[in-house]
């Protein structure tokens, strides 16, 4: 296979440039229904000892899978909506103004009365991986099927609809059931991947890892050629497209038209691994928002890969340095990778 820098970088320039970006089409956009929480962040040094006080750095900042998606659609040019549910407490306040200024459009998200806003508190240890995790999304129960009614419309005018399944079953099968526009699932974890099992066959592209994928195909991947037997399983299950992360070794992607193959990682020195695969998943909806089925599914792929790992050098879950020119020019390092 071909890198992308010698035959769809051409076309990405080319396509943006002659469009002007966003300003191609202003009323197109993408909505994204998901979590909006306050993320509260320890970052081990560079010595962690489980079960003990570690020395490091602890922040907030603005995050959930669905408004990390928006944040990243946003620094990649995406007019994007997120739909979603927050409280009128301090984080409350704190996550409106932060989207407000971001531009990520919250028109048909709610503002509940005397409501908590969702909280995810979460530690990394001295290689970046997350080693704990506790999240206080109770408030995301609240969109509801009766919630996202009124906004069908709308939600049915985008070019894309991003879901990740910290909604709950009722509502992704509710979702599943009447969006008629494109539809990007995020499994979000083995614990929730089952909430859109029923719904598979509506999905345009999911982004599941080895786990998740086991999950709905029975495939337990043990190594790349398991890998992609999984991935065609789960085409055979419905999803049009699936970019199947396998962590720090890359991905496997497959579509119904040709053989899953898989697109290595671009060696990065990982400070935290938070939010790198949100920034992955925003990236295939960008592809596909600019660009429609211009590039394969291992181009698409080689640009998530490069998003992410610019994620990966940065201790937020969203990196600063996103843009649709910092991920094609950290894509031209697949001229030097082989595989």
């Amino acid at each position: 296979m071909k890198p992308l820098t010698k035959i769809g970088f051409v076309i990405v320039y080319l396509v943006h440039s002659r469009t002007g970006g966003v300003k191609m089409e202003l009323e197109k956009y993408v909505v994204v229904i998901g979590g909006l929480n306050m993320d509260i962040a320890g970052i081990s040094g560079p010595v962690y000892h489980e079960r003990d006080s570690n020395i490091g750095k602890v922040f907030l900042s603005p995050g959930g899978v669905g408004r990390n998606i928006a944040h990243n659609l946003v620094n990649l040019e995406v007019p994007t909506y997120l739909i979603t549910a927050y409280g009128d407490d301090d984080f409350g306040l704190l996550l409106e103004k932060s989207c407000n200024e971001l531009n990520i459009k919250l028109d048909y998200a709610e503002k509940l009365d005397h409501a908590n806003s969702s909280t995810y508190l979460y530690v990394t240890d001295d290689e970046g991986d997350m080693v704990t995790g506790v999240n206080d999304m109770g408030i995301v129960d609240c969109i509801t099927p009766a919630f996202l009614q009124d906004k069908l419309d709308m939600i049915n005018e985008a070019e894309v609809v991003v879901f990740d399944a910290n909604l709950s079953k009722e509502t992704l099968e509710w979702l599943g059931d009447n969006v008629t526009a494109p539809i990007f699932v995020d499994p979000v974890s083995v614990s929730k991947a089952d909430r859109v099992q029923k719904i598979l066959d509506k999905i345009d592209t999911i982004k599941p890892n080895e786990h998740e994928i086991e999950l709905y195909t029975g495939v337990k991947v043990v190594d790349l050629e398991k890998a992609k037997e999984a991935a065609c399983k789960l085409i055979d299950l419905g999803p049009e497209h699936v970019y199947l992360s396998l962590g720090s070794k890359g991905m496997v992607v497959a579509d119904k038209t040709q053989k899953p193959t898989f697109v290595p990682v671009i060696p990065t020195e990982v400070v935290s691994a938070n939010g790198a695969g949100d920034c992955s998943m925003a990236t295939l909806v960008w592809a596909r928002f600019h660009y429609g089925n211009i590039l394969s599914v291992e181009e698409v792929s080689q640009l998530a890969q490069a998003a992410s790992s610019i994620t990966l050098q940065t201790e937020g879950s969203v990196s600063d340095e996103l843009s649709i020119r910092s991920v094609v020019r950290h894509a031209q390092s697949y001229e030097t990778i082989s595989y």
